[in-house]
């Protein structure tokens, strides 16, 4: 009787748990960090998860670890879900003590990574990471390093060398925005750029940087030769907001702008590269609500009819309905459950909506009915310091 090695048991294992279900996905959590044993206090993952998901309950399951790398806290999949990028938000790699993204290949029958190579981040803590629609860019915003970088995607989908580095400047900012909850009393230390996302229009034709720390979001050509990004426009937030996640819609004439600071929602006309405020922003909390919060996610549905937003402190999904003028109205905010959703993910049947919840350690599974407002499906999974779900079905 011949003995299988370890990793094609492995393989092997991945392979067979997987036909039961439908659909696949991979999470990427906090870990502790060798370099810097204050990261295990807030890290209980082990890196990348692969779960199983059940397509009647949408409930995901039988979490398994396929990639040991530190903090992947966003993941992106290539086009054709061949390859996987991960941040690794530390602020100890390398010489320049910095962060890292880590560059692995999809075995897409059995759901296991093969890491390619790792780089610098160009910056301390990255926090998101896309890819340019052309496929030959990795875009990465890097917080405390207040940076936005474009990585060279090789043919072989492990990373090249970074072709622009953007580090805005300017004056130094405070999160204490003139309309911040009651309650919330911000943060009295200034601080310089934080680079929370940067995400290509729905055109392909402009790529769009939050930068929370200044209360600016940037709007650059990406010049898919060179790699290096000119910048379009600047469009200034309420001091103090933090733009942080944003989503367009499907035709790409709004962006939702949510503001961590100041638990807001603001859209924006988008035109030639540019940014126009449609109407006074809203708030993403309960009427009357009083106290601390911040939001993380925003994500919108494929139809374009409803955005997802996440609370953290007061913990809920946010729920808008968007009207025929593209404005968004909230309808709902239902609890998640548990504490400090770091991110949403909606599945791609669009019929659940998952909340990955940093502090509760654990995923929390949500249908969406026919009016758009998630109702929770009494499922948990149990999963250490969970950052973000990407499906690996399409």
């Amino acid at each position: 009787m011949k003995f299988l090695t370890a990793a094609a048991t492995a393989a092997l294992m991945l392979a067979s748990a997987n036909t039961a279900f439908a659909a696949r996905a991979y999470i990427g959590t906090y870990t502790g960090n060798p370099a810097d044993p204050r990261a295990a206090a807030n890290g209980h993952g082990e890196g990348i998860y692969l779960v199983d998901v059940d397509p009647s309950t949408g409930a995901p399951s039988n979490p398994r670890v396929v990639a040991k790398t530190v903090s992947p806290s966003w993941i992106v999949l290539s086009a054709d879900h061949k390859f996987l990028y991960a941040v690794n938000e530390v602020a100890t790699f390398g010489a320049n003590k910095s962060g890292s993204v880590t560059a692995f290949a999809v075995d897409q029958a059995s759901g296991a990574l093969k890491q390619l190579n790792m780089v610098d981040s160009g910056g301390s803590i990255p926090c998101f990471t896309s890819i340019d629609p052309s496929g030959k860019f990795l875009l990465v915003a890097d917080y405390t390093g207040g940076a936005y970088e474009v990585i060279r995607l090789k043919p072989d989908g492990s990373l090249g060398e970074a072709t622009d580095v953007v580090k805005p400047g300017g004056p130094m900012s405070l999160y204490n925005a003139a309309d911040k909850p009651a309650g919330m009393f911000g943060d009295p230390n200034p601080h310089g750029s934080r680079g929370h996302m940067i995400l290509p229009d729905p055109t392909g034709k402009y790529v769009i940087g939050a930068d929370a720390g200044r209360d600016q979001i940037f709007v650059w050509k990406l010049d898919t030769t060179s790699g290096k990004l000119t910048e379009a426009s600047v469009t200034k937030a309420v001091p103090g907001a933090g733009p942080r996640h944003f989503a367009f819609s499907p035709d790409g004439k709004i962006l939702y702008q949510q503001q961590e600071q100041d638990s807001r929602l603001t859209a924006y006309g988008f035109a030639d590269g540019k940014l126009t405020q449609k109407g006074p922003s809203i708030s993403s909390l309960p009427d009357g609500y009083q106290g601390s919060n911040t939001t993380s996610e925003l994500l919108i549905d494929k139809a374009g009819k409803h955005l997802y937003g996440a609370n953290r402190t007061e913990d809920s999904i946010v729920t808008y309905n968007i009207g025929a003028d593209g404005m968004p109205t909230r309808v709902a905010n239902t609890w998640t459950q548990a504490d400090n959703p770091r991110s949403l993910t909606i599945d791609p049947s669009g019929k659940f909506i998952y909340s990955l919840n940093q502090s509760g350690n654990n995923v929390v599974t949500f249908r969406l009915g026919a009016d758009g407002v998630p109702k929770f499906t009494g499922k948990f999974m149990a999963l250490g310091s969970p950052a973000v779900m990407v499906f690996l079905e399409k």
